[in-house]
């Protein structure tokens, strides 16, 4: 079993380029949602997609309400956070975010102390090009199949649950469901637990049934948690997830010194031991960055924490970097100064390819912000500029990225309130702030262009599209046989895009919509496929009328 340590330097980036604002998204507009929505705790969660059929991206959001304090004046008790559900804010077509359905999901009982938190994350199951959503209430998981102008429709129910995510667990192109028990907890409240380190993946048949499902087993010394590290968030594509084993991160949140960190090999379990490694990345707050672009494996994640009076701090962002020999190298992306709120999110936002990062700036001293990296050919993320933030919350702000405005670049949705709200105030709704993308920024910074080692299939956009679609890819030198096609979901070729040479570097292929015959396909979900010599890559896009 192999050990390495990665030391990362907690510099702090010099002031004026940590302060220089961003130009590659516009001033955000803010569209208010509703109450609990936005206050930036861990029930905001929310979810991009196409809800009700139209070719927009709508938002669907989970909230936790609170009700006034009604004290007694003797006993000291109170009554806080009395319901809980989700909102959806339909998409106006223009990028603005409307409020149209808003459902209580649950409420507190009598002699009940406290909500459950709710969690809310979304995807396409079935290749319709409808969101659907996986809803986690408290340790009971469920799936959401939407069913167009039938709504949303329980699919899945799963007890003593913890949803780990949606990620193709088989290499076939369709989400399965990776989730953990919770039954075997030694502590709850630390999430520890003793035995074997297991994880659950529901098979996806294509056609949103989670009929089957298969365990997954890490021998290990200690109760481990599995986390995602997907090839989808790689900008691969039909690829089997890799999964990453770590200690429970709240119990190594006092805890001095690099963290141990287990990686399969991808889901199909393998006879080759996991690959263990020691990173000062905080694995309560990480995010993979890619897998397999440049033969390196990269994590973004937290560099350092504080806790003062039970509330805890993280500070700095760093990334590591795994390549092919087993040498780890650590950078830091951010200082100290800069206090992450929520889960950085990791997405193409300049089109260029690379993989760039977008997270909320809590530090109030600074003033709350966007913060926006771009990355780069070397695999390290710059930092494009900070986006001021009238308000954000204090524990947690979610990023989104989906296109908004239907012109093929991905804008951002940050969930808090406005500058004239406070925080804790039940009266005063929240909401989203959507900042349009430019897509300006390569015309106003130089960026080195890529030469991958290994090539790279983009998602294709916009998805779903009527009646063209862009599909992006990055070749390797001496790529002299490439071919790119479109197929049906009964792995019957519809149309061929590309085939012959490439030269080394990025590409963007666009298909018609037509077939061999010129004919335009129907709608409905298409797998498009790239073979570069003995590599290939699939992903799944959507036709709309």
């Amino acid at each position: 079993m192999h050990r390495f340590i990665v030391a990362i330097l907690l510099l702090a980036a010099p002031h004026g380029a940590f302060a220089s604002p961003g130009a590659l998204f516009a001033e955000p507009d803010f569209f208010t949602l509703g109450p609990g929505i936005g206050m930036g705790f861990f029930d905001d969660t929310g979810a991009l997609g196409d809800v009700d059929g139209d070719g927009d991206v709508d938002l669907v959001v989970a909230w936790n309400r609170w009700l006034a304090y009604a004290d007694d004046g003797a006993s000291g008790e109170h009554e806080h956070l009395t319901h809980w559900g989700w909102t959806m804010a339909s998409n106006d077509g223009l990028g603005g975010l409307v409020p149209t359905r808003d459902v209580m999901h649950g409420k507190i009982e009598a002699g009940a102390s406290s909500a459950p938190i709710v969690s809310l994350s979304g995807d396409d199951f079935d290749g319709d090009g409808l969101l659907d959503i996986a809803f986690e209430e408290g340790l009971n998981l469920e799936l959401w199949h939407n069913r167009g102008e039938d709504g949303f429709v329980t699919i899945l129910q799963l007890p003593n649950t913890g949803f780990v995510g949606l990620a193709d667990g088989e290499g076939d192109g369709d989400l399965d469901l990776l989730v953990t028990g919770y039954e075997e907890y030694e502590d709850e409240a630390d999430h520890t637990h003793d035995g074997t380190s297991e994880a659950t993946l529901w098979f996806n048949d294509g056609n949103a049934e989670f009929v089957r499902s298969d365990q997954f087993t890490l021998d290990s010394e200690e109760g481990l948690w599995p986390r995602l590290w997907s090839a989808e968030q790689s900008l691969g594509g039909g690829e089997a997830v890799h999964l990453l084993w770590t200690r429970s991160c709240y119990k190594q949140l006092q805890e001095a010194g690099p963290t141990g960190v287990w990686l399969t090999q991808p889901w199909a379990a393998s006879a080759e031991p996991p690959l263990f490694f020691e990173s000062m990345v905080n694995p309560c707050r990480y995010t993979p960055l890619q897998v397999g672009r440049d033969g390196q494996m990269d994590l973004v994640g937290i560099a350092e924490l504080t806790v003062s009076s039970h509330v805890y701090t993280y500070h700095g962002l760093a990334l590591w970097r795994l390549d092919a020999s087993g040498a780890v190298t650590g950078h830091t992306l951010l200082g100290s100064q800069v206090h992450v709120q929520g889960r950085p999110l990791v997405s193409d936002l300049n089109g260029d390819g690379l993989p760039d990062v977008a997270l909320v700036d809590g530090n109030l001293e600074t003033g709350p912000a966007l913060v926006v990296l771009l990355g780069q050919s070397d695999g390290v993320p710059v930092l494009e500029g900070r986006y001021r933030l009238p308000g954000t919350g204090s524990m947690g702000n979610e990023v989104l990225a989906g296109d908004l405005n239907g012109d093929g670049a991905a804008d951002l949705v940050v969930l808090g309130w406005n500058e004239e709200g406070a925080p804790f105030d039940v009266d005063v709704p929240g909401g989203a702030f959507v900042f349009i993308n430019q897509n300006s920024l390569l015309t106003a910074v130089a960026v080195e262009a890529a030469t991958p080692a290994d090539f790279v299939l983009g998602a294709n956009y916009p998805n779903p599209f009527n009646p063209a679609t862009t599909i992006p890819l990055s070749v390797p030198d001496g790529a002299e046989a490439v071919d790119v096609g479109i197929y049906n979901l009964l792995g019957q070729l519809v149309r061929q895009v590309w085939t012959g040479p490439l030269a080394a570097g990025e590409h963007r292929l666009t298909w018609d919509g037509r077939d061999d015959k010129g004919q335009s396909v129907a709608s409905g979900a298409y797998l498009y496929q790239v073979r570069v010599g003995e590599q290939l890559r699939t992903r799944k896009m959507v036709k709309l009328e």
